[in-house]
């Protein structure tokens, strides 16, 4: 059924929970955990609920063994480890928070109503995913109900992703229901209706004079301290933060030297003279290169253009370099020369063996039963070809069958793993054949080839130009000698000019940030710079960070919440000043003579503007920039009255109404009502729990862990 190839079993995860309590259990002794510091287990904090350590490895646990069976690769790198973190992070989140609403509310998904989401007339889309016909895609009801009906019977990894979309299924009902329950209470009467029409099709024409605060020196402009306290108490929430990090650092790179690419040119010289009389050369290239050795075929303009034009006229055996190539010196050898496709379909049938890369905690079978049974598929297959595609939804191991019907389509030459390509390569169109692979037995079907062209296969022998041990020692020696200064309480910059070293910043770092410009990997010297003994000030040991040294030091720490006056005192200062400035220009602007616009704007020098057909709902005024204070102040004002200044972004605006245009208003009001409605209700998804979280009071300590 389609449902085992989308409900994978896990079979990674009993050694990942087994490693989750072995890690809490050296943590807990390495920290000093215990019952006095279990507090310490805490990646985080959501009101009164605690995540925890373990239950929180657990999940991702869960979800690295999830995206190694989606990408099929088993190793997962720091940032893609980095990232899932992430994401457990916010689902857990998301699960605390909204489930104290729930429970508030007493928002239920009932048994009744469960079964009819998995099997009723209208099941969640998750549902209609996992179990569609593999013949035509349609949904097909009676899958879920013979899947149900065996549950029992299967696998307990089985069983338990089983659960876990039961969970999916029933959270997301929940937040449907919390959704629609907010939603219907949105409710847009005339009035507001009527308010927002006008605010999006009412215009007015004005003319405006602009006085610069840049106009005035800022000498000119005289800040007491109580202005500044003004200004700190009016502005300081814009100035709310969150924690954050000041980051300076040296960076002592691990190139090879000169010595180091010499003696590697040569030792690749030395190796071409053994490559030239080795009788096996597969061997020979595992054995003394850095790269195995490719049984792929070439075609012309494939390979490195050192080679490319001179190899397709060489003969088997032919030797070229050492040449440089992405960092290594390499040799390259004409191993054979064939004529072959470009380009090739197949199907194939999977039997996967207890032994094989395939297996999975459902497989049986022993090498040779998985032969036999392979073989007697073969034999089935040549004699019914078109029980092909049904043979192989129903017995192949590899998920897809499932969907495919065993169809690989169109493939390049090299693209499949060796014995299944050259199977293919050498079985005729619509023949059958059987193959033998790492991931099991493949009975394959060829389909189709495009024309044969020359390909030659080539055994490079590559030595990739690394730093020696000695190179290594050296420059880890400048790093402890930068490293000492600090020490002895040589100032950071000193000792990097003293030094020759450019220093690096980074400003605004937080705790659970991954990225620093120029290192790779950098989570070692965030979770240093806000480790609790961390102050500002502070320097780092020596990070070795993939073929790096870095030192760092803590330019500024910055907690969480409104910074105190002399924190931001020279921010503050620059809005005091723009204020005493409006307030000299408000000045001017009322000592000036004249009851119309032109006459102040030429006494106060400045010119004036015609702007036709704003409207209240825009905050960019035409030809100024961003000034909605302006156009709000506009929409306040009727024409014929005196020019009234108004602060803005740039400067102040001395602001006169030229002409006001009432928008047509429609004869009934009922599709502005309920287009309102409905933009208030698509908002509420995000919206809703963005208020959630901004409300509640959320810890999160991960930095600590990772």
């Amino acid at each position: 059924m389609a449902v085992i190839g989308k409900i994978r079993s896990y079979s990674g995860l009993l050694i990942a929970v087994i490693g989750i309590a072995l890690a809490a259990f050296v943590l807990g002794d390495f920290m000093g955990y215990g019952p006095t510091g279990a507090q310490n287990l805490e990646v985080g904090v959501v009101g009164r609920s605690k995540i925890m350590y373990p239950e929180f490895e657990n999940r991702v646990a869960q979800q690295l063994e999830n995206w190694r069976q989606q990408t099929g690769n088993q190793t997962v790198g720091q940032t893609e480890a980095f990232q899932i973190r992430q994401q457990v992070w916010n689902q857990m989140l998301r699960e605390l928070l909204l489930s104290k609403e729930f429970e508030s509310l007493g928002l239920e998904i009932s048994p009744d109503e469960l079964t009819d989401l998995v099997i009723g007339r209208n099941p969640h889309p998750s549902i209609i995913q996992s179990f569609s016909n593999p013949q035509d895609g349609s949904f097909d009801p009676q899958m879920v109900i013979e899947f149900i009906q065996n549950l029992d019977q299967m696998e307990p990894s089985m069983q338990q992703q089983w659960f876990m979309l039961e969970e999916f299924i029933k959270q997301q009902r929940k937040e449907t229901k919390y959704h629609t329950l907010i939603s219907k209470g949105f409710y847009a009467p005339e009035m507001l209706a009527s308010a927002d029409y006008q605010n999006k099709n009412a215009t007015k024409d004005i003319r405006v004079a602009l006085r610069r605060y840049t106009d005035i020196a800022d000498s000119l402009a005289t800040v007491s301290d109580r202005d500044l306290r003004n200004a700190y108490n009016e502005h300081k929430n814009q100035f709310k933060r969150e924690k954050s990090r000041d980051l300076e650092y040296v960076v002592f790179p691990v190139f090879p030297s000169e010595q180091d690419r010499e003696f590697i040119r040569q030792e690749t010289e030395r190796l071409k003279t053994e490559l030239e009389n080795t009788q096996n050369v597969e061997s020979f290239i595992n054995v003394n290169s850095d790269v195995r050795f490719n049984p792929r075929y070439f075609g012309r303009g494939e390979l490195s253009p050192e080679i490319d034009d001179q190899i397709f006229d060489a003969e088997p055996g032919a030797i070229f370099g050492p040449y440089e190539e992405n960092n290594a010196f390499v040799v390259s050898k004409l191993n054979d020369i064939q004529f072959r496709p470009d380009s090739m379909s197949a199907s194939h049938i999977l039997i996967a063996h207890t032994m094989s890369a395939s297996a999975g905690p459902e497989t049986t079978l022993t090498r040779d039963e998985a032969e036999q049974k392979a073989d007697s598929l073969l034999n089935v297959v040549r004699s019914a070809p078109g029980r092909f595609a049904q043979l192989a939804v129903e017995l192949s191991d590899d998920p897809s069958a499932f969907t495919n019907q065993g169809d690989l389509g169109w493939f390049s030459d090299g693209d499949m793993v060796q014995p299944f390509n050259e199977a293919v390569i050498n079985t005729p169109v619509n023949s059958f054949t059987l193959a033998e692979s790492d991931f099991g037995f493949h009975v394959i079907r060829v389909t189709g080839k495009s024309a044969p062209t020359k390909k030659v296969q080539v055994a490079q022998l590559v030595r990739n130009i690394e730093y020696s041990n000695q190179t290594y020692q050296r420059v880890y020696g400048q790093a402890s000698a930068f490293a000492s200064m600090l020490r002895d309480n040589k100032d950071f910059d000193e000792a990097a000019n003293e030094e020759g070293l450019s220093k690096r910043v980074v400003d605004n770092i937080r705790p659970m940030d991954n990225a620093i410009p120029g290192i790779d990997n950098p989570r070692g010297i965030i979770q240093w710079a806000f480790a609790e003994r961390t102050q500002k000030g502070d320097h780092s040991q020596i990070f070795d960070l993939d073929g790096r040294f870095v030192i760092a030091r803590v330019a500024e720490v910055r907690e969480e919440g409104i910074p105190q006056l002399d924190d931001i005192r020279d921010e503050i200062r620059e809005i005091a000043i723009r204020e005493k400035k409006a307030e000299m220009i408000i000045n001017e602007f009322n000592q000036a003579q004249g009851n119309n616009l032109e006459s102040v704007a030429n006494e106060l020098g400045v010119e004036t503007r015609l702007v036709e057909n704003i409207r209240f709902n825009q905050s960019n005024l035409q030809g100024f920039g961003n000034e909605p204070a302006v156009i709000g102040s506009a929409f306040a004002m009727e024409p014929g009255l005196s020019p009234q200044p108004v602060k803005g972004n740039a400067g102040v605006y001395f602001v006169e109404v030229v002409e006001k245009v009432e928008a047509v208003e429609p004869q009934t009001w009922a599709n502005h009502q309920a287009q309102l409605k409905n933009a208030f209700r698509n908002r509420v998804p995000n919206e809703a729990f963005r208020a959630i979280e901004q409300s509640a009071d959320v810890e999160d300590n991960r930095h600590k862990f990772y």
